[in-house]
């Protein structure tokens, strides 16, 4: 290699630092936060290892558990079979590490490493609206917002455990955000499909943010002076590259609950046993007797006050969004709502009413963790929205992220387990 070939690679070395040092140190850090909050729960898989059963049984061509389960807790028991209801894509990508590791494989540590580049996502969702001239934020600005977005709502608190209910939430989170990105614009269709492919096949309610790639397929709009071009062949083209995974991997889902329980729609959840299990046989999985108890969880919940040490603690069955994350409350009041903002709260508002019509309102947990879904979508907002970054927000994202780690420490350490 000549001198000028190796000053030209260490140009580009430079150059490539240079452009993603903020990245890498906002996913290091981020890891490392989540890593020091966990503490001992590093130390061992989490005390709801479902994905990882469920790896090993894909590892070895079946459906059904090959051991006994390590507990009672929401495992499904079928004609003689035991089973793990959740959707399968977070078991798909443990699937090397359990085959390396069995199925003491940690699972605290693997759901660390996808909150960590959560963080990291939605810093690149936000610098993504700011080139896109929707958005006013600056790169600090972004910065404090993905402070808030990790650190600041129930993210935190369902980063730093592992387990089958908040890994899941956690890696569906990881796809949104990709899905987000790509979907944008439209610009790659075939990328956004395969991303909320594997979002809704970790998260089923996520299926229903497809209207953000839609609306903005359909109701396409100009920039920098140019409209789309191709008009009726080029939307259909990117409907199918979109529509594809998605298809696919629906189909496969479909194919994996009638081979275990006889309906394609079926994932087991409706053969739940305990208090879940009763609910479910009286009143259904999904039922308008859930609403008030899921929304007033999620707006009105709140925690709970005790005569001794510590006096304050969280109530396990939820706590309003806007307890654990106040400045969600600047919502109502945008200063902006440019093209892209209605889209947004039509592509967040099908994703949450699933959850507020579900027979648990996420028991045992910090805060309203089905609110971790559409999170992402409601950062975005007060991005578009043009929240005000004066010293008032700054403090109600300090306070928000103050709360979080109180709970992210107390979370099973201090109530309920």
């Amino acid at each position: 290699m000549t001198t000028s070939d190796q000053a030209k690679t260490t140009t580009q070395n430079q150059t490539w630092w240079n452009r993603h040092r903020l990245h890498l140190a906002l996913f290091t850090i981020a890891l490392c936060v989540f890593a020091a909050t966990s503490a001992n729960r590093l130390l061992k898989q989490s005390q709801g290892p479902h994905f990882v059963y469920l790896a090993d049984s894909l590892l070895h061509g079946q459906l059904a558990n090959r051991t006994p389960a390590p507990n009672n807790n929401d495992w499904i028991h079928y004609q003689g079979k035991q089973y793990v209801s959740f959707p399968p894509v977070p078991a798909v990508l443990m699937m090397p590490f359990v085959a390396l590791f069995g199925l003491s494989f940690n699972d605290v540590l693997f759901t660390l490493f996808f909150a960590a580049l959560n963080v990291l996502l939605m810093f690149l969702v936000l610098q993504m609206l700011s080139r896109e001239q929707l958005s006013t934020m600056s790169q600090d600005q972004n910065l404090w917002l993905t402070a808030l977005f990790g650190f600041g709502t129930v993210h935190f608190s369902c980063a730093v455990l592992g387990e089958v209910w908040f890994t899941a939430q956690i890696i569906g989170v990881s796809f949104s955000l990709a899905y987000i990105l790509c979907a944008t614009r439209t610009r790659h269709p075939l990328l956004a499909g395969i991303f909320l492919a594997l979002a809704f096949d970790t998260r089923v309610n996520l299926a229903f943010t497809v209207s953000y790639f839609a609306l903005q397929l359909f109701f396409p709009r100009p920039q920098a002076g140019r409209f789309q071009a191709g008009g009726l062949r080029e939307i259909l083209r990117r409907a199918l590259l979109f529509s594809l995974p998605i298809l696919l991997v629906g189909i496969a889902q479909m194919w994996m609950n009638h081979a275990r329980f006889h309906q394609v729609f079926e994932f087991g959840h409706s053969y739940l046993s305990g208090p879940a299990g009763k609910r479910i046989q009286e009143h259904g999985l999904f039922a308008y007797h859930y609403l008030w108890w899921n929304l007033s969880t999620m707006i009105c919940g709140l925690p709970k006050f005790y005569h001794q040490l510590p006096f304050l603690g969280y109530d396990a069955n939820g706590m309003s969004i806007f307890l654990t994350t106040p400045l969600f409350a600047r919502l109502f009041w945008p200063r902006a709502k440019p093209w892209l903002y209605p889209i947004v709260w039509a592509s967040l508002l099908p994703a949450l009413l699933v959850p507020l019509f579900y027979q648990n309102s996420g028991y045992v947990q910090f805060g309203y963790r089905f609110s971790l879904d559409i999170t992402p979508y409601l950062v975005m907002l007060l991005s578009l929205g043009r929240v005000p970054m004066n010293r008032t927000t700054k403090i109600l994202i300090l306070l928000s992220i103050a709360v979080n780690l109180a709970g992210a420490i107390a979370f099973k350490r201090i109530g309920p387990i």
